[in-house]
């Protein structure tokens, strides 16, 4: 059925990591903990009803109110509204200077 519907979906693309590697996939990772840690962790979670309503209030929060040190501080539905507000990517040089030290 999830294959169906990422096959519907062609703006979608379904990017597998290997199992036990979550630094492969640090950005989501990331957002999880800012969930548990930031949101779910300081409510009381009864029902999975109560984990839904609390999870999609900490999507709003993390969209549209809370600023991102990444994003220059800026909210991501700004950055989205606005590209040009995206600091640019800091490119890390892997060659070698040629120097020894």
């Amino acid at each position: 059925m999830f294959a169906r519907f990422i096959a519907s979906r062609p703006e979608l693309l379904h990017i597998r990591t290997r199992r036990g590697s979550p630094g492969q996939n640090g950005i989501r990772e990331r957002a999880f903990g800012s969930l548990k840690y930031e949101h779910l962790y300081r409510q009381e979670i009864n029902t999975l009803d109560d984990l839904v309503r609390e999870a999609n209030a900490y999507r709003e929060i993390f969209n549209q109110v809370r600023p991102h040190e990444a994003l220059g501080f800026h909210r991501p539905i700004e950055v989205h509204h606005n590209p040009a507000l995206k600091p640019p990517t800091k490119i890390q040089n892997t060659q070698p200077s040629g120097q020894d030290f």
